[in-house]
């Protein structure tokens, strides 16, 4: 299981983004909400140029657009277990990481088998401003 934000495991950097000139000023694995990926325009941008890139998704159909689109993961606040059985069925490269605040909730999404988690407050620590 992926341990990503846990104050006693090194993890990589996640840097929140709004636009793709932001992109070039950090390192690390950036990511953004799908809702702001206007026309796909960072997500390609990330693929084009082996950029590794998370994003925040909310539905089956962002999923598998992102999953195509090279993302190296897949940021869920919901239902981790319909997606994760999507990623296994297909045998899709993306790794689901369900959102969590606390180490306590960590056990629970283990035994549903969910590739990983990933903390709140370490998606909300490193915001790049533009």
């Amino acid at each position: 299981m992926i341990i990503v934000g846990y104050y006693a495991i090194a993890s990589e950097k996640f840097s929140k983004i709004n636009e793709i000139e932001e992109i070039e000023r950090v390192e690390g694995v950036v990511w953004f909400d799908a809702r702001e990926d206007k026309m796909y325009s960072l997500s390609r941008h990330c693929l084009q140029n082996s950029v590794s890139y998370a994003v925040r998704i909310d539905s089956i159909k962002d999923l598998l657009v992102y999953a195509n689109l090279g993302a190296k993961y897949v940021l869920l606040q919901k239902s981790p277990e319909r997606y994760q059985k999507i990623v296994d069925s297909y045998m899709l490269d993306v790794k689901i990481l369900y959102i969590i605040e606390e180490i306590e909730k960590i056990e629970e999404i283990a035994q549903m088998g969910i590739d990983g988690v990933i903390f709140e407050q370490f998606l909300e620590k490193d915001r790049v401003e533009g």
